[in-house]
């Protein structure tokens, strides 16, 4: 488990809780552990949201359900309503938003597919649309970001999902990501698996690109056993 006082006086107000809990005891302790460290955003698998929010009712925590759209899945008008459904069922339980993650390719016809259901949805709800920040090209974030800007989505999470060192040139792909937000009405999110050098990367660059944005970043700290899942 991630949660040392150095780490998170690193991130400071960014901190977030990402929880991989796998039994009701390790997510007893990823809500102790979110008391003792004020926790703006949790993200939690749905099955998770109903007893986080049992305990978190009282906090300033906003607990986010987290779902991943399978390729090619927001093409599928099956595949969209059964996720619309599993969304409100989430919201019925306590979240108070929606994490949803899928391919950069799927994200235009993501918003088609959400077009006629996303306000009713997410009335008084925030919706987050996440990406693999190793499957966008530098060319190809002014498309993510129109998608973003249809979608009305809250926030944008940038997730590393494998970190390649020098290979994976994670500093150039968030340059160029914030090179095209100009305008972007939705806040920064990323999930990092815990890196904090990433994590230190990330702020800096918001902060000389984006300014503006900088106090909407969250940084998702895996809680619980295990990383990013």
């Amino acid at each position: 488990m991630i949660g040392t006082d150095d780490y998170f006086d690193d991130i400071g107000a960014h901190k977030a809780l990402w929880c991989t809990a796998p039994d009701s005891g390790d997510l007893a302790r990823v809500a102790a552990m979110a008391a003792l460290h004020p926790m703006p955003m949790i993200s939690a698998v749905p099955d998770d949201v109903a007893m986080l929010w049992a305990w978190l009712e009282k906090t300033p925590a906003r607990i986010f359900a987290r779902f991943y759209m399978p390729a090619r899945g927001a093409r599928d008008e099956r595949v969209v309503s059964g996720l619309t459904a599993r969304i409100n069922t989430a919201f019925k339980q306590g979240a108070h938003g929606a994490q949803i993650f899928m391919r950069a390719s799927d994200l235009m016809d993501f918003a088609d597919g959400m077009g006629a259901v996303r306000d009713d949805l997410f009335f008084n709800r925030t919706l987050a649309v996440g990406v693999d920040v190793a499957d966008v090209g530098p060319f190809e974030w002014g498309g993510v970001f129109d998608a973003v800007r249809r979608l009305r989505a809250g926030a944008l999470v940038i997730v590393l999902a494998r970190d390649g060192g020098a290979r994976c040139d994670f500093v150039g792909r968030i340059y160029a990501a914030l090179n095209a937000a100009a305008d972007a009405k939705c806040d920064l999110h990323f999930v990092l698996g815990g890196a904090a050098m990433r994590a230190e990367q990330a702020l800096r660059l918001v902060r000389a690109m984006r300014p503006e944005m900088a106090g909407g970043v969250r940084v998702f700290v895996p809680a619980g056993n295990g990383g990013v899942s």
